[in-house]
This record gives structure tokens, sequence and C-alpha cells, in this order.
């Protein structure tokens, strides 16, 4: 339940408040998830509070609602981070030494691509995305996307090509 005083401080209390809680409570919570961590969502709390200052200012305790706010920044972050890991692993390209010869060439010729080929390439035949998807990603014409395409398998083919007697 929110206190209300009779007289909110004057607008310079959100800087002496920053002033007397950042460090303090960066150094607090650093040792929950390092310091850059620790000092974005104080950095991020004290964002909240000066928006909503005249609501904050006129609480018992200011600062604890910094604090509150910056220890759920915290904790919300490093969920997020989890969550990232756990879906970056998922997604983990298949490692070289799993793949046949045949798909390594062919990683190799698509990397030799010009990266414009090498992106059409990508998101169209590999993300499965429509030429005109792919055209509004990369801010170009549907016709550009095609001519790269066009361009690509071509490149492809020849780098790709194995002799009938081999």
């Amino acid at each position: 339940m929110e206190d209300v005083r009779d007289h909110p401080p004057g607008p310079a209390a959100i800087d002496d408040l920053f002033r007397a809680e950042f460090a303090r409570l960066v150094r607090s919570l650093s040792v929950v998830e390092g310091p850059e961590a620790a000092a974005d969502a104080v950095q991020e709390a004290f964002i909240a509070a000066d928006r909503r200052w005249r609501r904050v200012s006129r609480l018992e305790d200011p600062a604890g609602w910094v604090r509150r706010v910056a220890v759920n920044r915290l904790l919300n972050g490093r969920r997020n981070r989890r969550r990232r890991s756990e879906l970056l692993a998922a997604l983990r390209p298949v490692a070289e030494v799993d793949l046949d010869p045949l798909d390594l060439d062919l990683l190799a010729a698509v990397a030799a691509l010009p990266t414009q080929q090498r992106l059409v390439v990508c998101l169209h035949h590999l993300g499965g995305y429509r030429v005109e998807d792919v055209a509004a990603d990369l801010d170009i014409a549907p016709g550009t996307v095609k001519s790269h395409l066009h361009d690509a398998r071509r490149s492809l083919r020849r780098t790709l090509e194995v002799a009938d007697d081999a």
C-alpha cells in the first residue's frame, strides 16, 4: 500500500536518490548476476522511477520501490538469458564432423557466394521465405532477389558439377 507524503520532494529529489542509492544497489546486486547485469537492472529501475516520479516520490520509501524494480529486472534478465541459452542450444547447427562430404562441399560453395547471393539463397531455400519476404527483409526489389537466386544457382551448379566418369 502506498503512503502519500504531505509534500512531494522537489525535482532534484530523483537525482539525490540516484546519487545516494545507485552505487550501493549495484554493488549489492553484482554478487547475484555480475556487475554489468546489476548496473543495467538498477539503471532501468531508475529510468522507470524517473518516468513515474510523481507517483514514486509520494511513496513512503521511493528507494525501496527502486530496489524492488531493480531486483525484478535482474531476475527477469536472468530468466531471459537462461531461455535464450536453452533456445540457442536447441538451434545449434550440425557440427562439420557430422556432415557428409557432399554437404561440406555444398556448405563451402554457398560460403563462397557473394554476400547478397548467400543471403537470398539461405533465406529463400533454407529458411523457406517467399521471394517477396526476402526482398522486404533485404530492402531490395523482388526481381533483384530472383536475379540473385538465378546467379547463385548457376554458380553453385558450376562449383558442384561432378564429371560423369568420377
